[in-house]
């Protein structure tokens, strides 16, 4: 994504808000900021805006502010070529709202995030605000310092995915579900070193087809690393955040990233074969599970597949040549066997053409 920042610091809004932001940048997205100091070491993916003409060369996809109200944020965001609206919000400053703050609020495709305290007070009078476009923050207390891996971080991520993809169609979409290691990078174990992330060759040519013919795409991995021990939840988000990146560079945004941390043994619905991470993406980013294919390297990954009633293609990339030879007794028969992504992407557009 890229996140235009409009933030003022005020209160409870700012101190909830802002380092959910700088989460953000460090789980690889765009963000360019505005207003008040960002907390913690600004990381390489956030940008501070320091004059107000330079809106007009970020082309954001969605602003995110902690102001009282919307007008302010909004200008910025048509400034910057934004469509969606995330704003953190208080019950009392939104009831001080008047006719030019709900005209713009519902000019743009907004969202709101409040706090839990606050849920009862918007239930009952929710200010002729749409409450299907409100979220919780969550019990946790407000962090100070920056954390990609914050319930916070992830609450903000997934409302502003959700802003986004209900602006961009009513209908549900097709996705190209994509497993990482072995399809989309080099298999290396357990990925314990972000910095030993590498794309394989064809994958960015093939996302940009995909993602042209109307598959949103989204990255759903099993981390079990991070249940066995062996590094933590900050390893993964670094990670992922240097596979965002790398396929920034050449045109191409993920538009989610779903994984599972927990031990094989934890029976966690998230973990492939089990659907899980597909269901919530979903629901997440308004897909339709029928008309998806998933992409991997292992037959675990066209199990999930199967199981969300989603097409299952195994690519001989990764442990994909070991998986194909055992087939036969896997009980699991994938719809395609590829060479890599790129054929696997060019399988897909012949089936499907027109998502």
């Amino acid at each position: 994504m890229r996140v235009l920042a409009g933030m003022t610091g005020d209160g409870p809004r700012g101190a909830r808000m802002a380092p959910a932001v700088v989460g953000l940048a460090l789980r690889g997205h765009a963000v360019y900021w505005t207003g008040s100091p960002p907390p913690g070491s600004a990381p390489p993916t956030l940008r501070r805006l320091e004059r107000r003409r330079d809106l007009w060369e970020v082309r954001a996809q969605i602003v995110v502010s902690d102001a009282a109200g919307p007008v302010r944020p909004a200008l910025a965001g048509w400034q910057s070529g934004a469509s969606c609206l995330v704003m953190a919000l208080e019950h009392g400053a939104a009831r001080r709202w008047r006719f030019p703050d709900h005209w713009t609020w519902h000019s743009l495709h907004a969202w709101g995030l409040i706090e839990p305290a606050e849920a009862t007070a918007f239930r009952e009078d929710p200010l002729r605000l749409d409450l299907e476009r409100m979220g919780l923050w969550s019990d946790e207390a407000p962090r100070g310092e920056p954390d990609p891996a914050s319930l916070d971080t992830e609450i903000l991520e997934r409302a502003c995915e959700r802003a986004l993809a209900r602006h961009r169609s009513r209908a549900p979409r097709p996705a190209a579900f994509l497993d990482r290691d072995g399809t989309l990078v080099r298999e290396v174990g357990y990925l314990a070193d972000p910095a030993d992330l590498e794309l394989l060759p064809g994958v960015p040519s093939a996302l940009r087809a995909l993602q042209a013919a109307g598959y949103v795409l989204v990255v759903v991995s099993n981390q079990s690393g991070v249940g066995r021990g062996l590094f933590g939840l900050s390893n993964v988000h670094e990670a992922m955040a240097r596979l965002r990146g790398a396929l920034r560079g050449h045109g191409v945004e993920i538009d989610g990233i779903y994984f599972c941390s927990h031990h094989p043994d934890s029976g966690c619905p998230c973990r492939k074969p089990r659907p899980g991470l597909l269901v919530r993406a979903a629901e997440d980013l308004h897909l339709s599970l029928r008309d998806s294919v998933m992409v991997g390297d292992k037959v675990l990954d066209v199990e999930t597949a199967h199981q969300a009633g989603a097409v299952g293609i195994l690519v001989r990339t990764g442990y994909g040549r070991d998986e194909e030879q055992r087939l036969d007794g896997a009980g699991v028969m994938p719809e395609a066997v590829c060479d890599d992504l790129a054929q696997a992407a060019a399988r897909i557009l012949i089936r499907s053409p027109g998502p």
